[in-house]
């Protein structure tokens, strides 16, 4: 097996979260994806609520630099309350 990546650095890179309806969490997140991406368009993010509003989608979609930085982004924001699934 290689130790190579199929993704080729830097790229365009979508980060899906689904979460529970909260509010400031979606500030949250942002405040992490920026901490981690640097300022994002606001066309770089899409939100999509569940049809009862318990639940929603965010996407964002940021400029990777490598692995590392992915894996960092993913690991925090895995651990905020809240985060259901990051994809």
């Amino acid at each position: 097996m290689s130790d190579q990546t199929l993704l080729q650095f830097p790229c365009r890179y979508p980060i899906k979260v689904m979460i529970r309806a909260s509010a400031g969490l979606r500030a949250q997140l942002d405040a992490i994806v920026t901490r981690h991406a640097g300022a994002l368009q606001p066309g770089d993010i899409s939100e999509r609520p569940s049809a009862q509003q318990n639940y929603a989608g965010i996407t964002y979609l940021i400029e990777a630099r490598d692995e590392a930085q992915i894996a960092a982004l993913f690991a925090e924001l895995k651990d905020t309350p809240g985060v259901m699934i990051v994809l």
